[in-house]
């Protein structure tokens, strides 16, 4: 039972309130351990500095939580994540997977080490870290998300991760600020492009929204010569390109 007390003032009456709840003990099976690292959106084994993480493993966590606020905070449910030294902020922990930001100071074309802490027990692994790793997030049936088809000349949206460094450049774990103008968005340093169908599609906005943290949005036109029915949708960033995504294109 936990009660709070107010003993009163000249302006308010004194108050009490109590409320009750379950405390149950935090259970283990062993230490953590880290099964495989991937990129948040397409799952690949492909990495850049500010993209979404997901690490796959067992006793990565005591519980499941989804991070309350932006700034990501650098610890959740007692864990907390390094890479290069460098703290790792949270979107999700959860004893068989946490998703977390990869430090915009990781070094590129270089080897980064991950070490991850669950309430004090340790695990590791490495992964190679690219200036560009761009995968698209995508529904179960493997379409962009939030629209998932189009017609030709129509212009949709969609969300990818692993896009490398922004300018203006953006704190590891930070969102822009309320109020940003659309133009001063962040946005990737890097030359980027779409296809539908293999057909270029214009893009009409490109920038990290205020809100999302390693989360960049794309507005793109769907050529109007674009072949209709499934179409793989790929996004490239400084020459690489993502793994497609399926749009279904209407004429």
């Amino acid at each position: 039972t936990i009660t709070a007390q107010y003993s009163g003032d000249s302006s308010f009456s004194s108050a009490t309130a109590s409320v009750s709840v379950i405390v149950t003990p935090v259970t283990s099976s062993g230490p953590p351990s880290i099964s495989s690292v991937t990129n948040g959106a397409s799952f690949q084994k492909a990495y850049s500095p500010g993209m979404v993480l997901s690490v796959f493993g067992a006793q990565l966590a005591p519980i499941a939580a989804s991070a309350p606020r932006v700034p990501l905070a650098a610890q959740l449910g007692g864990v907390s994540a390094t890479i290069n030294g460098v703290s790792a902020p949270f979107y999700y922990v959860s004893p068989g997977q946490l998703n977390i930001q990869v430090p915009y100071e990781t070094a590129v074309n270089s080897t980064a080490l991950l070490v991850v802490s669950n309430n004090g027990q340790t695990t590791s692994t490495s992964f190679r870290v690219a200036a560009a790793a761009p995968g698209i997030f995508v529904n179960a049936g493997g379409a962009p998300v939030p629209n998932t088809s189009a017609a030709r000349g129509q212009t949709v949206s969609l969300y990818v991760t692993g896009d490398g460094l922004t300018s203006p450049a953006l704190a590891t774990g930070a969102a822009p600020a309320a109020g940003t103008p659309v133009a001063n968005l962040p946005k990737p340093q890097q030359t980027v492009s779409v296809t539908v169908g293999g057909l270029a599609a214009p893009i009409q906005f490109i920038g990290i929204p205020v809100g999302l943290v390693g989360v960049t949005q794309i507005n793109y036109t769907v050529p109007a010569q674009a072949p209709t029915g499934s179409q793989p949708v790929v996004v490239t960033v400084g020459g690489v390109g993502s793994p497609s995504a399926t749009l279904t294109v209407t004429p």
